[in-house]
């Protein structure tokens, strides 16, 4: 491929020496290239002429002379101007718009100096890496969402895994802490849309699951960074006869102190409050949310009667160190939907507030701190 020689027309332009594409021994075919200050767009910065020369024999020696061309304004209906590209002259011409843009953008999104020279093969195969990154919705758009994210499964396999960390290796920080983020902010989108598209599911054992895939989300319920130690944990508490034993939906465990916490899950389905009044101007909690709090306290004692027993297992099976200081136990259960009235609100937050050592939970509540740290995230926090 051959060099790039530039010359500054102006502070906004430059003029680069053409490219032939094809040869003749009277005439050729070139691109006449300029590179430009895109005010609209300036990643876009290449423009350029194809053009038929024709050569002309001076004293001065043989010089390549513009042949005249037809101007469009003149052209009567029917008639048109056909050129046509071989393969190898559309790769070439491929090849120099490339390497073009690689210089460019590898300069800062500037132009280059007056009288710069400079290899094109070099430049074309980094404009591709410095434009990757920036088409990645282009791409979406061509291969199609399913495609996409069969390419991002297929990088993540075994056999492929040392390239990509390589090649991810030589991201710059601010490079990987922008991934990181669109990584973040990526799957905060898929468990917000994934309660928005469910949020009727009355099946527990589908919740159960959607948590374990996203079991982030369960952090927003504390205060503290927590980590999953275990779905289905047994707690203890089976006879002699192996019955009755006292499993909980989740167990998990503060990120920096190990100490553990107990977690129940219902569905956004699960009543909140008896349907009629107990007395005037109160509502009982309802026999489901009843049920599921005294199911986690019971679950908790088990825990602090067992734990050494537990503690014990747990490590030699796991390596995973956990700890136990008056346990905190989470209830997700319901939807606050359901509270349409001043009444039944009092009558719920008067109930959870009195409990000790639970915490109840609403799913509506959970994912409402999920969409809020989706809205931080994006710059989006004071909007609307």
């Amino acid at each position: 491929m051959p060099k790039a020689k530039i010359t500054t027309t102006s502070r906004d332009s430059a003029t680069v020496e053409p490219f032939e594409l094809r040869s003749g021994n009277a005439t050729r075919l070139v691109f006449k290239p300029e590179l430009v200050n895109n005010r609209e767009d300036e990643a876009k910065a290449v423009r350029g002429h194809l053009l038929w020369q024709r050569r002309s024999r001076t004293e001065k020696g043989d010089d390549w002379v513009d042949e005249s061309h037809t101007k469009l304004t003149q052209m009567k209906a029917g008639s048109g101007i056909k050129l046509e590209l071989r393969t190898d002259e559309l790769y070439l011409l491929t090849q120099i718009v490339r390497g073009l843009y690689g210089k460019f953008w590898d300069n800062g999104n500037k132009l280059p100096k007056n009288g710069e020279e400079f290899e094109l093969a070099d430049y074309a195969q980094a404009a591709i890496k410095l434009d990757s990154l920036g088409n990645v919705a282009e791409l979406l758009k061509i291969t199609g969402e399913e495609d996409f994210l069969a390419l991002l499964s297929l990088l993540s396999k075994g056999e492929n895994s040392k390239d990509v960390i390589e090649a991810i290796s030589k991201l710059n920080i601010g490079d990987l802490s922008e991934l990181n983020s669109l990584a973040g902010i990526g799957l905060l989108k898929q468990a917000l849309n994934r309660w928005q598209q469910n949020q009727g599911n009355p099946d527990e054992k589908f919740w159960q699951a959607e948590l374990t895939s996203y079991s982030f989300v369960l952090s927003q319920a504390f205060s503290s960074p927590v980590i999953l130690v275990q779905k289905e944990a047994y707690l203890g508490g089976k006879s002699i006869h192996n019955k009755g034993g006292k499993v909980t939906d989740f167990l998990l465990k503060n990120a920096l102190t190990d100490h553990v916490l107990v977690v129940e899950i219902k569905t956004p389905e699960t009543a909140l409050l008896e349907k009629s009044e107990y007395r005037q101007g109160v509502f009982a909690p309802s026999k489901e949310l009843g049920g599921v709090v005294t199911q986690a306290a019971k679950q908790r004692q088990e825990l602090c009667q067992n734990f050494n027993a537990l503690r014990t297992a747990t490590e030699d099976a796991t390596e995973e160190s956990i700890r136990l200081a008056e346990p905190k136990c989470l209830v997700i259960a319901g939807n606050t939907s359901e509270l349409d009235s001043a009444a039944k609100k009092d009558s719920f937050e008067l109930f959870r507030r009195e409990l000790r050592h639970i915490e109840v939970v609403t799913f509506d509540e959970l994912f409402k701190k999920i969409e809020v740290l989706l809205a931080l995230l994006e710059g989006k926090e004071g909007q609307g």
